[in-house]
């Protein structure tokens, strides 16, 4: 959906005010439907996470309208965005196109829970849902908390030597982070007054 006035509500206005941080060319037809336009990686921070993560050939286990894919391409890399809802699929390859970053991106509309074995990576972004706005209610935020659990999968990715950034909310819990390898890195992601999120990543980054 595109559109130059809020059309999803009082409840996404706070995103959608924000929406030339999500994408700086939202001008040029930039699609998003309300869960995209609130659990899209903002552009900067997406460029971040795609300079500092190695690997030459990310998985981007759930793309989403393909915010963190877009910025990891931009970066040089290989992406390979999966996600189990076709329709935001389809508006996260409008979206590279915008970008002219859509030929290095392969879209792959699958359940990544169950296409990873078939795919072929050495670095994995996985940022998955983190159950709508309110999850900063949350007094607690932990890996059961998110829709689905992404901790088998980091796991195994890290079992196998593939490099890992793992996107958790602010409020994610310091005791359940214990899940992770203990030379995990865990970065901050600030705007001018909070911490908006956090990258976890394995192996660890300058």
């Amino acid at each position: 959906m595109t559109c130059t006035n809020n059309p999803f509500g009082e409840r996404a206005q706070k995103y959608w005010d924000r929406r030339y941080a999500l994408f700086s060319k939202w001008d040029e037809g930039v699609e998003t439907d309300e869960v995209g336009l609130f659990s899209v990686k903002p552009e900067r921070f997406a460029l971040e996470i795609g300079n500092l993560l190695s690997g030459h050939n990310v998985l981007d286990a759930f793309c989403g309208i393909g915010g963190s894919a877009i910025g990891f391409a931009r970066c040089g890399k290989r992406v390979m965005a999966v996600d189990v809802d076709r329709d935001r699929l389809f508006m996260a390859k409008h979206n590279a196109e915008i970008y002219g970053v859509s030929e290095r991106i392969e879209f792959i509309h699958a359940d990544v829970m169950e296409a990873y074995p078939k795919l072929s990576f050495d670095a994995l972004n996985i940022d998955p849902p983190w159950g709508g706005p309110d999850y900063f209610t949350k007094a607690r935020f932990g890996w059961r908390d998110f829709l689905p659990n992404p901790l088998p999968l980091i796991r195994k990715a890290i079992t196998s030597g593939i490099a890992v950034a793992v996107g958790l909310p602010a409020n994610f819990s310091a005791d359940e982070l214990r899940e992770l390898p203990p030379e995990t890195v865990i970065r901050e992601s600030r705007d001018a007054t909070r911490v908006l999120f956090r990258t976890a990543y394995y192996p660890p980054v300058a």
